[in-house]
């Protein structure tokens, strides 16, 4: 069997600069590029290494089938970037179940269930994952779903690291700050899902100034080359924090409750 490396998300800034990176690993002969628009089938073509795959990472007949699909190319994976991802702002308390579902299933549960499926390959292979977490998870706050969901999956993938350790698996954690992709602009766009909420005249407030907040960037491809670093190192740290934001640095060691009143400040007299 050849050996391969799953990555997930891989249309996106951070995905293509994860894929040109592992295009370096010696310990790899086939770069298996997932993601849910149909571009991928055709965005590696010219690269015989790389094989594009239609995957789903909020369902996990998606993820099985393309599990299915690789076993019969010949490819056993070796190492999983979890890199898929999708961001939403909307008030949390007002939310319904299609909301929850549509990025609590890519966010948190695609992760999870991608290791499920490939669980035999990373045994076999004494294999490593990569879980791109965010620097926001250190400073939860409203209407940000997003850092809801990494929070969840960093609690999921702690109770993953141990139990794959049992079987020689390293699982990593990587908190990236803002990288300059087209997701870190998502937020200053945000609409609010219902006009009619109570909340949105403080929303307007928030998508406002969390894009004036977003702090310094850095680029995809620095992110990817740290990656790969992370994911080759013989004794890696279980979590790498990439480009943090000094504010959320800052606030994070406040009391929650003085964090909870200069939020609550800041939009009110926004």
């Amino acid at each position: 069997m050849k050996k391969g490396i799953l990555i997930t998300g891989a249309l996106g800034g951070l995905g293509h600069a994860l894929v040109e990176a592992a295009m370096q690993l010696k310990d790899i002969d086939r770069i298996v590029a997932a993601d849910k628009k149909p571009e991928i089938l055709n965005a590696h073509k010219d690269h015989h290494t790389i094989v594009g795959m239609l995957m789903d990472v909020g369902s996990q007949r998606s993820i099985e089938e393309v599990r299915d699909s690789i076993h019969k190319l010949g490819i056993s994976v070796k190492y999983i970037i979890n890199n898929a991802g999708i961001a939403r702002f909307f008030p949390i308390s007002e939310a319904d179940e299609a909301h929850l579902d549509a990025i609590v299933k890519v966010n948190t549960y695609g992760p999870v269930l991608t290791v499920s499926a490939f669980l035999n390959d990373l045994v076999q292979n004494k294999g490593r994952v990569i879980q791109i977490s965010s620097d926001n998870v250190r400073l939860s706050g409203l209407f940000q779903p997003y850092a809801s969901t990494k929070i969840a999956l960093e609690s999921f993938s702690i109770a993953m690291r141990q139990e794959l350790g049992l079987r020689g698996v390293d699982l990593i954690l990587i908190r990236p700050g803002a990288i300059d992709t087209g997701l870190l602009h998502e937020v200053g766009s945000a609409k609010i899902p219902d006009n009619n909420s109570i909340y949105r005249e403080d929303f307007e407030k928030f998508t406002g100034m969390a894009q004036k907040e977003v702090g310094r960037t850095i680029e995809p491809s620095k992110v990817a080359r740290l990656i790969m670093k992370a994911l080759t190192a013989k004794k890696p740290k279980r979590i790498y924090s990439i480009n943090k934001n000094a504010k959320i640095s800052f606030l994070a060691k406040f009391p929650q409750r003085w964090i909870d009143f200069l939020i609550r400040k800041s939009i009110l007299s926004g």
